[in-house]
């Protein structure tokens, strides 16, 4: 009976969430180029909206995200950057701003979505990873001005994972036009399917917390990233929450749920593996160039099957917030 209550109230809160329009609380708003303390909650800056890491001839649009502080004031802070996966912002990444606000750290928390007039991303094509990405840096860059802002960490889920996995190769961070540097980045069940050359140089602190259930973004790719750069001074770490699927850590997930349509991307070969050439454009392994919309779809279509299951795990989840803790605690607060 209440799994049927429950299911009920979700095609109910689905139906709704459909039926409001897109609001973006930016709107006729300058953005920011310089914080202060005093900034807190909303704010609007400026990014480039790229597919990938490529900036030449891209337009620039101003995009919003929260900044919560410590309820302990303080005269200097470290800071976590937050960026969502392909659902958007969900009500579960609240707990982790509550664990990182009580360590004492400071929070920016962005919204990838509403200034590109995106409630979801099914497709997982309407914008990539780096574009994710590149919001990142262009928040890095901006809270950076903030003089009580030290140290910033980066911390993504799913297809927002992907900006913290690239952060741990330097010739990525070269590419990009900041000279701002994350100093620790987490990615929790984050897409892997990036590789790079065995002598590429690693440089900020990786942790990757993967499902090994996880049939959305399987951890093959993630366990191969790690097999590959571990022994490079020993600054990635990944962990594989036992009996987990993707979203393990979302409780509206409790009961679980299957998509027929979703992409399994268990498909691992030159042709559905991706890298970065020097010029910051995706292409897979054997050459082909993944820049828009149309050739992520055809990319995806390639290399997935489809059906995934995605469900909430209480154990993976606790572990989960004490691995975010003490990774932080490590290379970020006592950095």
């Amino acid at each position: 009976m209440y799994r049927g209550l429950f299911l009920i109230l979700v095609c109910l809160s689905i139906l709704s969430s459909c039926s409001r329009e897109i609001q973006d609380p930016c709107t006729n708003k300058k953005p920011s180029d310089q914080l202060t303390q005093m900034d807190i909650g909303l704010v609007c800056f400026e990014t480039v909206d790229s597919y990938d890491l490529n900036y030449a001839n891209k337009n620039k649009i101003i995009i919003n995200g929260n900044i919560f502080y410590p309820n302990v004031q303080q005269d200097s802070y470290n800071a976590v950057i937050m960026t969502h996966g392909s659902g958007g912002q969900r009500r579960y990444h609240n707990k982790y701003i509550e664990l990182l606000t009580d360590m004492g750290l400071v929070v920016f928390q962005l919204d990838h979505y509403s200034a590109r007039n995106i409630k979801y991303d099914k497709k997982f094509s309407k914008v990539s990873g780096l574009t994710f990405m590149n919001d990142a840096y262009a928040a890095l860059k901006l809270i950076k001005t903030n003089p009580v802002i030290n140290n910033v960490g980066y911390l993504g889920w799913s297809q927002g994972g992907v900006g913290p996995i690239l952060s741990h190769f330097k010739f990525i961070n070269d590419i990009l036009p900041f000279d701002e540097r994350f100093h620790a980045s987490i990615a929790l069940y984050p897409y892997c399917g990036f590789t790079f050359p065995n002598n590429a140089e690693t440089e900020t602190p990786l942790l990757m917390i993967t499902g090994s259930d996880d049939d959305l973004t399987p951890e093959a790719a993630c366990r191969n990233i790690y097999s590959k750069f571990f022994r490079n001074d020993k600054k990635i770490k990944f962990i594989s929450m036992e009996n987990a699927r993707h979203g393990f850590d979302n409780p509206f997930l409790y009961f679980g749920f299957t998509f027929d349509k979703l992409p399994n991307l268990k498909i691992i070969n030159k042709e559905c593996t991706l890298t970065i050439n020097k010029n910051g454009e995706i292409n897979n392994m054997e050459g082909v160039l993944i820049n828009t919309r149309e050739m992520s779809e055809y990319f995806l279509n390639k290399c997935s099957f489809k059906g995934v299951t995605v469900k909430y795990n209480s154990q993976a989840t606790k572990k989960t917030l004490n691995e975010v803790k003490q990774f932080f605690n490590e290379n970020l607060i006592n950095k």
